[in-house]
């Protein structure tokens, strides 16, 4: 894929994955987009949204989408959680980061842990493809019934997370996050 530059519109030359130069010394950089994405675990269960857009229409997915300019990955999660879900999230920990791309466009994924006390969980924006599916976080959905392929690795990190957390709990120590 040929990349021009940024600020002088000659062509570019790879020098690795992320950093372009032109003839005339200009760096361009391509740095990944920032996701913020929420599992919003309740009475040992985890919410799943259904996509209602494609890619993956019709696919489980967890609340979350794009960090807005001058918003923190919390706050982009909280917002997520809301616009898609119509549900108020408390943040407990953040997961982890996933790098991958979407519409061949590098992401880096923030996830993190919440709770939520909504009693009614209201689907809207891409999320509105059917009713939402709580799964015991012991039995999260196969990778086929997952919008995307990442989301795998994240569930392997959730349940390894949660199972620490409930050790610690049962031997009485406090929660950390």
């Amino acid at each position: 894929m040929e990349h021009c530059c940024t600020k002088c519109g000659k062509l570019t030359t790879k020098k690795n994955d992320s950093l372009f130069v032109c003839e005339a010394g200009h760096e361009n950089w391509i740095n990944p987009a920032v996701g913020a994405i929420v599992y919003v675990i309740k009475d040992n269960k985890v919410l799943f949204g259904v996509r209602s857009v494609e890619p993956n229409s019709g696919k489980l997915s967890l609340p979350g989408g794009f960090v807005d300019v001058n918003e923190t990955a919390e706050q982009a999660a909280i917002r997520e959680a809301k616009e898609e879900l119509g549900i108020d999230v408390v943040l407990q920990t953040c997961l982890g980061t996933y790098a991958t791309t979407y519409d061949s466009r590098p992401i880096l994924n923030v996830v993190f842990v919440a709770s939520s006390q909504s009693q009614s969980v209201t689907p809207g924006d891409d999320l509105n493809g059917g009713e939402p599916v709580w799964r015991e976080v012991e039995s999260l959905p196969a990778p086929v019934e997952l919008a995307w392929d990442w989301y795998q690795t994240a569930q392997k990190d959730l349940l390894a997370w949660w199972r620490r957390d409930q050790d610690q709990s049962a031997s009485g120590m406090s929660k950390t996050n």
